[in-house]
């Protein structure tokens, strides 16, 4: 078994030659085809020299970007993080591949001298001339982490046409790929290859059989109906041990507008499955025993927690108590660490903390979004979790960078969208604010965040001034999360604002009821980072007056010091 694959259309041969001649020649052991010996099974081989490698070259070419083989094979080398990319003419690799950097070999005079060899060399871990042996693992730091790291696998079936139409026929096909493709994006998955599933097109399948068959937990199915001008589109997401459907959804476009622009269905598609995905997670890691839990379990759990009402010292405590069991099973995996940071940051800004822990509370959101930026890497869920959490710090721009980023390569992802809506707010950009959270709610409107979607909408508001539009979002969120003091205190805000003090004066008894912990000082921070400064200073100011006539302000330290 080599430690080096290469992956590489066939009609690119003569330079892949001399290329796995260059790194034999530095002391590297390299696999390729012309390795196969007579009668040996083709993808048995394959298979099984892909996995043993350490590090999986995918040589992008003009001949290689129409090659399902190639595209197989950099989607389980990407998945299974060895994924090292190149660009043999200057190519760019196919969609779905281009969040990783691909080395540039167009001008490479196949010396092992040339820069761009010097660099693959090094990418691998190994300068020229040293061990091969000594060399580290290609594999990125996220990636070396403890074995109980669990990939829920999910595989997408082909999408039925149900009409005798061909170009349907290409319409369905085009369409499984581009979903597969999308959720391949998402590191913490495990999406079966396209030539794994499409071994079951056109056949009448048991989901469980397909489940036990490619090993996976989850399945989507779908179909393509045509129904005059129009087109039918229907999925179903299926958990793969019993069948039962989890969720399963229709979608309804003029036949011309889907041919010629099917990205809108497919981000709708794949935006609602993984937040399904995950909340099938939580389901399962509800109902199995603590000792059999892994860090992946963990972190939905958390996740999960925040969005169903993280907004009190008890709510914030559960999810610290089970990202740091995360983080002890894996102390090098990113994920407990992005969650962690903005957890704290979370906590800080709505005053979810004890008066003793707001210096430790700092220093620990510092901690895990320094330990979280240096393992992410280009993993996207991660850096979705660090931009929430750079916002809750006040480094919006940052924020901002971070999540358009990540938008930038995968506009599916709901929850970035989510939680860009707040980035933008305190930004002063309240239409752009207003117009990701309808971008989330459209993606995933049955997603874990949903019920706080409103939320934020709400908020956005509230920072543009618009109060009326505001106060009504924000009595509803107080009905899903009467604990979240912050959503009281705005209440309370706005309540003032229309002249009912008795209604003022209630919400700030209940904000009080919930978190008995909290004082205006900790909510300082947030009242005078909004965009509008002298709004801001002017209703801390109501704040705090309502505050002192329901009793005495205690001192704590100030968070904005």
């Amino acid at each position: 078994m080599a430690d080096i694959f290469i992956s590489y259309a066939r009609a690119d041969r003569d330079r892949i030659e001399n290329l796995a001649r260059a790194l034999e020649g530095e002391g590297c052991s390299v696999w390729w085809d012309r390795n196969i010996g007579g009668g040996a099974e083709f993808s048995a081989v394959i298979e099984k020299e892909l996995g043993a490698a350490k590090t999986v070259i995918v040589v992008w070419s003009a001949h290689s970007l129409g090659s399902h083989w190639v595209r197989d094979e950099a989607d389980y080398a990407r998945g299974e993080g060895k994924l090292l990319p190149l660009s043999l003419d200057g190519a760019a690799p196919p969609l779905g591949f281009r969040q990783i950097h691909a080395l540039d070999f167009s001008s490479w005079d196949e010396t092992i001298a040339h820069s761009a060899f010097r660099e693959l060399m090094r990418s691998m871990g190994s300068e020229l001339g040293a061990s091969p042996a000594s060399a580290p693992s290609s594999v990125p730091p996220s990636a070396h982490t403890n074995s109980k790291i669990t990939k829920p696998g999910l595989a997408v079936l082909p999408f039925n046409n149900m009409s005798t139409d061909e170009e349907l026929e290409f319409l369905a096909d085009g369409l499984t790929e581009d979903i597969i493709t999308t959720l391949s994006f998402n590191r913490h998955i495990s999406v079966a290859a396209r030539t794994s599933t499409f071994a079951y097109k056109g056949q009448s399948t048991d989901v469980r059989e397909v489940g036990k068959a490619l090993g996976v937990r989850y399945v989507v199915e779908g179909s393509v109906r045509k129904m005059g001008k129009r087109v039918r589109v229907t999925v179903q997401f299926i958990e793969a041990e019993t069948g039962a459907h989890i969720w399963a959804k229709k979608f309804d476009y003029l036949l011309d507008e889907l041919y010629d622009s099917p990205d809108d269905l497919v981000e709708k598609i794949t935006g609602g499955i993984f937040p399904q995905l995950v909340s099938a997670e939580v389901d399962r890691s509800q109902k199995a025993p603590p000792e059999s839990l892994g860090p992946w379990e963990y972190c939905q759990r958390a996740a999960q927690t925040i969005a169903r009402g993280g907004g009190t010292v008890k709510g914030v405590r559960h999810v610290f108590a089970e990202l740091g069991e995360a983080v002890r099973l894996a102390p090098d995996y990113a994920l407990p660490h992005a969650i962690l940071s903005w957890a704290y940051n979370a906590a800080i800004i709505n005053g979810t903390y004890e008066d003793d822990e707001l210096v430790d509370y700092i220093a620990r959101a510092k901690a895990h979004l320094r330990k979280a930026r240096e393992l992410a890497q280009d993993d996207l869920l991660c850096l979705t979790y660090i931009g929430a959490s750079e916002n809750f710090a006040g480094m919006q721009e940052r924020s901002l960078h971070t999540l358009e980023s990540v938008l930038a390569r995968n506009p599916a992802n709901a929850e970035a969208w989510h939680i860009i809506c707040q980035t933008y707010a305190y930004l002063g950009r309240f239409e752009d604010a207003r117009n990701a959270i309808d971008r989330a709610r459209a993606l995933a409107p049955e997603a874990g965040y949903a019920p706080i979607h409103e939320w934020y909408r709400a908020l956005a508001d509230f920072l543009a001034g618009d109060l009326e539009a505001a106060a009504p979002l924000i009595e509803r969120h107080i009905l899903h999360q009467p604990g979240y003091g912050y959503v009281s205190v705005i209440a309370a805000i706005c309540a003032t604002a229309f002249g009912d003090d008795a209604g003022a004066r209630r919400h700030i008894a209940r904000a009080k009821e919930h978190n008995p912990q909290l004082r205006p000082e900790k909510l300082k921070g947030m009242m005078l980072s909004q965009p509008d400064k002298e709004k801001g200073k002017r209703e801390y100011a109501i704040l705090e007056r309502l505050w002192a006539e329901d009793g005495v302000k205690a001192q704590i330290p100030d968070a904005t010091a």
